[in-house]
């Protein structure tokens, strides 16, 4: 599956796409691999950057050294064409809104300017109801598209809200739960089953279902190279006796 297919802004269709898939079926495995593509990618221009939310800090670390807080990847982003946030779930609300507010800000201040947020666990952030969505995502999702802004909420449960449905125009489904299987079938006309029946064959393969054609297709595992190289390496720290090594 062509990355560009997944994380490229298209300003002519919704902003949002979903990842979802129980536990180890490799979703998390997929994404980092695509993403680790897609940095390398001619068809990301110089000035797109690529921003991991994961609110459950695990599976992106072989990319960037993951940092607490907006701010600090904000400081890094000049330089660097992804950073991996690793928020406390206290703080995660707040700090979601702020990276989301400066993808809208760098957009307005540079044209050529664009922007993927992945937003791991992100039923953390959304619910059931229109209401149990924060004005920042329902903001993503509405005006992101005309700002080259792409929102890939990932999950390991079919998302229940169907206002973000509205909004998305793609699926990558993983194998699933029994009741996500039946949700494909009554919202989509897909049938969860046979989905599965494919998707269980080939460990870590996948399906991706256009939501505007309704086009189902099924992908092979995506290939891990033996050397996973960051594309963000992590700074040396000195460690001699006349400097303090955690400065």
């Amino acid at each position: 599956m062509n990355p560009d297919d997944l994380f490229g802004s298209d300003r002519t269709k919704p902003a949002v796409r979903q990842v979802y898939g129980v536990s180890g079926n490799g979703k998390s495995v997929f994404l980092c691999e695509a993403l680790r593509n897609a940095c390398r990618s001619t068809k990301f221009g110089p000035k797109h950057r690529f921003v991991v939310f994961d609110v459950k800090h695990e599976g992106y670390t072989t990319l960037a050294p993951p940092v607490p807080n907006v701010a600090t990847a904000i400081q890094e982003m000049d330089k660097q064409k992804i950073s991996v946030i690793h928020p406390s779930i206290e703080e995660s609300f707040d700090e979601l809104d702020d990276v989301i507010a400066w993808m809208f800000d760098m957009s307005d201040y540079d044209p050529e300017f664009s922007a993927t947020l992945i937003l791991e666990e992100s039923s953390t952030f959304i619910g059931s109801s229109v209401g149990a969505i924060p004005p920042s995502i329902k903001r993503f999702a509405t005006q992101g598209r005309s700002k080259g802004l792409t929102l890939i909420l990932v999950n390991q449960r079919a998302l229940s809200n169907k206002w973000a449905d509205t909004q998305t125009s793609s699926i990558t489904c993983f194998r699933q739960a029994i009741p996500d299987r039946k949700l494909l079938k009554d919202r989509w006309g897909i049938c969860g089953d046979t989905m599965d029946e494919k998707l269980k064959k080939e460990k870590f393969s996948f399906a991706h279902l256009d939501l505007e054609t309704l086009e189902l297709k099924h992908f092979g595992a995506i290939k891990i190279p033996k050397m996973r190289k960051p594309v963000v390496k992590q700074k040396a720290r000195y460690t001699g006796l006349l400097r303090n090594p955690f400065a």
